[in-house]
């Protein structure tokens, strides 16, 4: 019985530690969301890591970012997101991020 109270809790959330922050790219073109070069430019525009997360359409795609949302930079990552050619609007995911 002690395991199993051990492992729900640590299968909780840790108090104080904020997890990655999910929002949605929308794309000027059609883009291979998975593809390594794409990850690579969005990773390398937000200066921190870039997971795809699932497709939604041809042109855009959900993804993490390795950010708190409260924290300074991953605005920073978000609006050097925003900015990128290839990206036609950024926005959070709101079913992931309450933010």
């Amino acid at each position: 019985m002690a395991l199993c109270a051990t492992a729900t809790a640590c299968a909780a959330p840790v108090p104080g530690i904020a997890s990655p922050r999910q929002v949605i790219i929308g794309f000027a073109e059609t883009t291979d969301t998975t593809a390594p070069a794409t990850l690579a430019s969005l990773a390398q525009t937000s200066q921190v890591a870039v997971s795809f997360v699932a497709a939604i359409s041809p042109r855009s795609a959900a993804y993490r970012l390795d950010c708190p949302p409260a924290d300074p930079a991953c605005d920073k990552a978000i609006a050097a997101l925003r900015a990128h050619p290839a990206v036609r609007y950024l926005e959070p995911d709101r079913i992931k991020d309450s933010r």
